[in-house]
């Protein structure tokens, strides 16, 4: 799998963490493939992956003493929320939100389509026994312009969310969690060009992260998805989707870090092909409770009669 740069909420930081983005078990997000402007229904979000945090390796884990960098998801990065999250969980009756926006255009400026999408707030509750409760309250707003690859123009609002993710094993050398999400169809509208997926969507994921010296950090992401979706013949049909990913972060200073991410996607939609997308990032740490993510996404393969997308996402994640 092609590693590409890709961004971790988390990572960096001064601490030692292991900041990820984990389609958090990137359950981020349905992870969507790339292929077309159109939104398909998403899954429970497969995204990036989490990734341990460059920073210097002690005695004892980082997760005891993870920044906000090393807990947060990747708000914009994609349209399920944990897609995008850290390996660690926030403490228990801690309390975090981020906020971001997507904005995606497929083909050409002037002939392709553009889907914007937003704020998409994901909200994080710290609980007993290294679990996080994980909620995504649909506040998605969607937007595509242009009529380009046969869908209309189209307004419409993205499915609720919630999941919980927990802490397997907090190590020196090694950081792991598993990740459980669903989404259910409370957005509009519906159909193969809507912004729901139409029904309930279930996602497993779990994810590794390696701390590798004092500056870079590798994490690895399995991803499960179930959901439904459009097959050819415009019947509805569930379908699972494996979806893998790769990140690598680098500390540049104390409180930036780049990443570089690579996800692939066995499956996005019934009977259709494969997708792979390619994120590069930058987290900046504003301050102990303030941290900014910009990225930058490309589908490395668009499947055959779609067109390529570039995306640009930003989001801020705030520990209250």
């Amino acid at each position: 799998m092609l590693l590409l740069l890709a961004h971790l909420s988390q990572l960096s930081s001064p601490g030692l963490v292991i900041a990820s983005p984990l389609p958090r078990p990137s359950a981020s997000s349905a992870a969507t493939p790339g292929p077309a402007a159109a939104p398909g229904p998403t899954a429970a979000a497969p995204g990036p992956t989490a990734m341990p945090s460059p920073s210097g390796i002690g005695t004892q884990g980082g997760c005891a003493s993870a920044p906000l960098s090393g807990v947060a998801d990747r708000p914009g990065i994609g349209r399920g929320p944990a897609a995008s999250g850290a390996v660690c969980v926030i403490a228990p009756g801690s309390f975090a939100i981020g906020i971001g926006y997507r904005s995606q255009i497929t083909g050409s400026p002037s002939e392709g389509q553009h889907l914007s999408i937003g704020p998409a707030p994901v909200v994080l509750a710290g609980l007993r026994g290294s679990n996080e409760l994980i909620i995504t309250p649909g506040l998605s707003f969607s937007r595509r312009t242009g009529s380009a690859f046969g869908l209309a123009p189209q307004d419409g609002q993205q499915d609720v969310g919630i999941g919980i993710q927990h802490l397997l094993s907090d190590q020196v050398r090694a950081q792991q969690a598993v990740e459980f999400f669903t989404t259910f169809p409370s957005g509009y509208p519906a159909g193969a060009s809507g912004f729901t997926a139409g029904g309930p969507t279930y996602e497993v994921a779990y994810s590794i992260a390696f701390p590798l010296g004092n500056t870079f950090g590798i994490t690895l992401s399995n991803s499960v998805i179930v959901a439904p979706g459009f097959a050819p013949d415009n019947t509805v049909q569930r379908y699972i989707s494996y979806q893998p990913s790769a990140t690598l972060s680098t500390a540049v200073t104390t409180s930036t870090t780049i990443l570089l991410e690579d996800q692939v996607a066995t499956l996005t939609s019934p009977h259709g092909p494969s997708g792979n997308r390619a994120l590069a990032g930058l987290q900046q740490t504003v301050s102990q409770n303030v941290i900014l993510d910009v990225d930058y996404e490309r589908n490395l393969r668009p499947p055959p009669g779609f067109a390529q997308h570039t995306t640009f996402e930003g989001g801020v994640t705030l520990r209250l």
